[in-house]
């Protein structure tokens, strides 16, 4: 287990992290050349953790007490004006482990998305990267991870974990067309790799190209076309593909529709052996009364299954919810859905009306968790590594409520992954028609003083399948975080987690993380 841990992520994957931090510092430094102030910042970091644990093993009757000593060294990098822009938080986790026989690992955890304006208004390039940790099964081993303030750190033996690593990059060309219509060509590539694994590898490539009316009064209209493939590893390759004609119409500020009506052709029925070709058309409208409140929702006629989506945001002077449901077609791995799955996605919407840039309100949501004790990471819905297409339905409930020195953040969400077409993907849903993932978290934090805060996490995830496949992991967490200077602070946490599935276990365990930014 301690060699598939070490294996590393394959070439294309392995050099993210420091191509985006190049990019963002040459953004930095166009920034500090222009004299800009406030244009960016970079911001390194160190981060180191001591915990124990009584069952590094996750094990039910062969439990493995451990000391673990975790060094991150890590960077953080914002651009927010120039012909670079985006931000990147990336560290690099080394992991060693004392009074047991387990081996020394590496995991990476990254955050990226930039945009780089290569010729004024014309053209420009869209990337997104992510490293993280990811289940290969919903019903293998399930396991907490270690939560900080800086992110999260899987540093228990759990061979159901893999490191994960995808890349978006999208370039974009805009034009005009005699002054009567605006042309957008979009290229997508995509790649994700697992470490240890091939289950889940995938490779995506497409391109849109949309023209619509220059200048629209209340009522407009639009042509698009678009074609996407996607290879996963071992099976055979899915394409879609589609050209449409729609309307846009906005009697007010307040209410915006659009309708469209064209063909589309896609494989996803008979695996990739041979096109289905059919009508297609979707309506979608927006209500947005005030700035703060806003209710979408959308639909479309496809002949492998509708899609649809419903969203509710309403944001208060100290509180934010959010409901949402959706159905759509996803080419490989599952995870989060519904838009809103951790603290940093709430508090990102509840300051939207305090900060509107929202780069500048990364930085300010990352420094608030901080000072609250608050991870970013906690709790996302936990998805599994797949491959071929499927149906996925995912529902989402969540709330932040925040009071002068407390807050209270509470999501639940509901996700039901069901195959497509002969049976060909890989993973739980080659044995499984159906897979069903319902998680809750509740995280209330109280701020003790000025420096420090204590927060205290329940949160439950859990797994159903076809003959009663089940998985269930329960956990609880508290953490108390200070602030020992400007740039130093402290964190101290204890986590009881209980999981009942394939390998039952018990695990108590605690920790503090030193982080030094520079």
């Amino acid at each position: 287990m301690a060699t598939a841990a070490m294996t590393r992520l394959r070439p294309e994957l392995r050099h993210l992290p420091l191509a985006f931090a190049v990019l963002a510092m040459a953004a930095y430094a166009q920034q500090g050349e222009g004299g800009g102030r406030g244009g960016g910042s970079i911001q390194p970091r160190i981060g180191i953790s001591q915990s124990w644990t009584d069952n590094l093993r996750l094990s039910e009757n062969n439990k493995d007490a451990a000391l673990i000593t975790t060094v991150s060294p890590g960077i953080r990098i914002v651009s927010n004006t120039g012909a670079l822009q985006g931000s990147l938080d990336y560290s690099l986790n080394g992991i060693t482990y004392l009074k047991t026989s387990y081996g020394s690992q590496l995991q990476n955890s990254l955050t990226a998305n930039g945009r780089a304006e290569i010729v004024p208004r014309t053209f420009f390039v869209e990337a997104q990267a992510s490293i993280g940790q990811q289940n290969a099964s919903a019903f293998g081993v399930q396991a907490a991870p270690t939560l900080g303030s800086q992110g999260s750190v899987a540093t228990l033996d759990n061979p159901n974990q893999h490191e994960t690593g995808t890349l978006n990059v999208s370039p974009v060309l805009r034009s005009q067309l005699g002054g009567l219509a605006s042309l957008d060509l979009r290229g997508n590539f995509s790649i994700t790799r697992a470490r240890g694994t091939t289950l889940g590898d995938s490779r995506g490539q497409g391109g849109s190209l949309r023209i619509a009316q220059l200048n629209p009064g209340a009522l407009g209209w639009y042509l698009q076309a678009s074609t996407q493939q996607a290879r996963s590893s071992g099976l055979a390759s899915n394409r879609n593909s589609s050209a449409v004609a729609g309307l846009n119409y906005r009697p007010s500020t307040d209410w915006a529709f659009s309708a469209n009506a064209g063909r589309e052709s896609n494989d996803y029925l008979s695996g990739g052996a041979s096109q289905q070709r059919g009508f297609t058309g979707g309506l979608t409208a927006e209500w947005t009364p005030t700035p703060r409140t806003r209710l979408s929702g959308n639909w479309q006629s496809h002949d492998y299954g509708n899609s649809y989506g419903l969203s509710f945001e309403h944001r208060m002077r100290n509180s934010v919810w959010r409901l949402s449901d959706s159905r759509n077609v996803t080419l490989g791995n599952t995870g989060a859905t519904g838009g809103v799955g951790t603290n940093y996605d709430l508090f990102f919407l509840l300051f939207a009306s305090l900060e509107p840039d929202p780069v500048k309100r990364d930085t300010l949501v990352r420094a608030y968790l901080l000072s609250q004790g608050l991870s970013p990471d906690a709790q996302a819905a936990v998805g599994f590594l797949s491959t071929g297409p499927s149906q996925l339905r995912s529902q989402m409930f969540s709330f932040t409520l925040q009071g002068v020195r407390s807050n209270v953040t509470a999501s639940i969400s509901r996700t039901i992954t069901g195959r497509l077409g002969n049976g060909l993907n890989q993973g739980d849903l080659a044995n499984n028609a159906s897979i069903e993932q319902r998680s809750y978290s509740l995280t209330g934090s109280y701020q003790l003083t000025p420096v420090s805060g204590l927060a205290l996490t329940l949160s439950r995830q859990e797994n159903v399948g076809d003959a009663n496949r089940r998985a269930q992991l329960s956990t609880l967490m508290l953490n108390w975080n200070s602030r020992l200077g400007s740039r130093l602070s402290v964190q101290l946490g204890a986590r009881h987690s209980r999981f009942e599935g394939v390998t039952p276990y018990a695990e108590n365990a605690a920790y503090a993380t030193l982080t030094q930014q520079f």
